[in-house]
């Protein structure tokens, strides 16, 4: 029996110091990178032409035109329904690791990131035809300036597993993760007529997925070090939605972002943004690659040095 006993106290005592010397190896990270939309987030925001505009007057057959080219800048049809127009941008996040093997090849991550694309698109000016009827009642048209500015925003926060076989070394170390993610989406397209004269949409909507990275990491000495890595996000492969009773439509400060298919209202697509009529919106997967570089931190969280 006290065979049995100390058998169990010896155990308990190894279990003990091997898990406290897993749990005791935390790295902490923190990169910055380039953030590149792939799939249905990328797309262009705006159309911008050369053009005399032809139009009609009530009641009359004959086509009119300006009397000079104008460079016309319209809202691109395809984005909100075929695409969410993100070009590349930066990525700025964090991450934690803990290690749960003893060779510290096995690790327990979080993460947290934004994401925030468009970042080298300025705004996209142009014109737009205004029609009126003078003081004698009669029916014309003249252009006024306009431009837009866009962006698309991620804020995600992520949990996993990363394995890295030649962690052991203490000196160079490749390593591959997975996470499942939480992804906050933000999108704001701005149209400026004048000074005082600006209207936007915004979108707000939430979506799970997964990413999977890879990169390599250098130790220059027991507390610190670099990494240069790279991730694939498959940013809305949970919780896609419609709203079909929804409208994309100028002033909204809560749209849906649509990625689930269907039809909905949407007055931001004409020339003057006033008319409503019906839009198909397709099916969208939201994905993006970020290419990153970091400095890792190796806290001794114990004090003492292990032997």
């Amino acid at each position: 029996m006290k065979t049995k006993v100390l058998f169990l106290v010896v155990l308990f005592a190894i279990v003990a110091n091997v898990s406290f010397a897993q749990f005791d190896k935390f790295v902490l990270q923190f990169n910055a990178g380039i953030v590149n939309p792939d799939k249905g987030l990328r797309g262009n925001d705006v159309v911008r032409y050369e053009d005399n505009f032809r139009y009609q007057k009530p009641g009359d057959t004959a086509w009119y035109s300006l009397s000079s080219p104008v460079g016309f800048a319209y809202v691109n049809k395809d984005l909100f329904t075929n695409n969410m127009g993100a070009k590349t941008g930066f990525n700025f996040g964090g991450m934690a690791k803990i290690n749960l093997d003893k060779y510290e090849t096995v690790r327990l991550i979080g993460s947290l990131g934004f994401s925030t694309f468009n970042t080298f698109q300025g705004s996209r000016s142009g014109d737009i035809p205004v029609f009126y009827y003078d003081i004698n009642n009669n029916y014309s048209a003249y252009s006024k300036p306009i431009s837009y500015s866009y962006t698309f925003n991620n804020f995600g926060l992520g949990f996993g597993f990363e394995v890295a076989p030649l962690s052991f070394t203490k000196v160079v170390s490749p390593f591959a993760n997975a996470q499942f993610n939480f992804n906050f989406m933000n999108a704001k397209l701005t149209r400026t007529t004048g000074p005082s004269d600006s209207t936007s949409i915004n979108f707000n909507d939430f979506r799970m997925g997964i990413s999977l990275g890879a990169g390599i990491e250098f130790k220059v000495n027991p507390q610190l070090g670099f990494v240069l890595g790279a991730k694939y996000d498959f940013g809305n492969l949970l919780l896609k939605n419609t709203d079909q009773n929804g409208y994309i439509e100028w002033g909204r400060t809560n749209a849906s972002i649509n990625d689930d298919g269907g039809r909905v209202l949407s007055n931001i697509y004409g020339p003057l943004g006033d008319g409503y009529r019906t839009v198909a919106v397709s099916q969208k997967e939201l994905n993006w690659a970020t290419f990153y570089i970091g400095v890792n931190f190796y806290p001794n969280i114990t004090g003492t040095k292990k032997k």
